[in-house]
């Protein structure tokens, strides 16, 4: 049951961050979420979390993307991503897994990270931060 409910967890996590990419292309911040199969914090908080960035995202103003770390697969595909949305360099720098990164959308610059693992407020408060940060 546990694997199944990851392996669901994994494939929200994945179609939520899509969404949310395609949606918000005039964003102000764009959040890259590192994440991985095998990572426990992932599959421990990542339905979680990512229902948090969404209730939290209504007007879009935060563009998310997925960055799979899971396989070379997964990253070549993911690399793609980043580089549509210029980031592809910058998250050469970050590679710890868990964990959302936000930069301005503009200058490309990180703003703040957060880890899946925190409290729904802590990820929202976060959110709050990066957007204040480039108005």
């Amino acid at each position: 049951m546990k694997t199944v409910k990851t392996i669901f967890a994994s494939v929200a996590l994945v179609v939520v961050i899509s969404v949310s990419a395609f949606a918000g292309t005039g964003s102000k911040v764009v959040a890259v979420i590192n994440h991985a199969k095998w990572c426990p914090a992932c599959q421990n908080n990542g339905e979680r979390a990512m229902a948090c960035f969404k209730e939290n995202n209504k007007d879009m103003a935060i563009q998310f993307v997925a960055n799979d770390v899971t396989d070379d697969a997964s990253k070549a595909k993911s690399a793609e991503e980043l580089k549509k949305v210029g980031l592809d360099k910058a998250m050469a720098d970050y590679k710890t897994t868990g964990v959302a990164y936000f930069f301005d959308a503009e200058s490309k610059k990180l703003i703040t990270q957060v880890s899946v693992a925190k409290s729904n407020e802590e990820l929202a408060e976060t959110m709050k931060l990066a957007l204040n940060e480039v108005k």
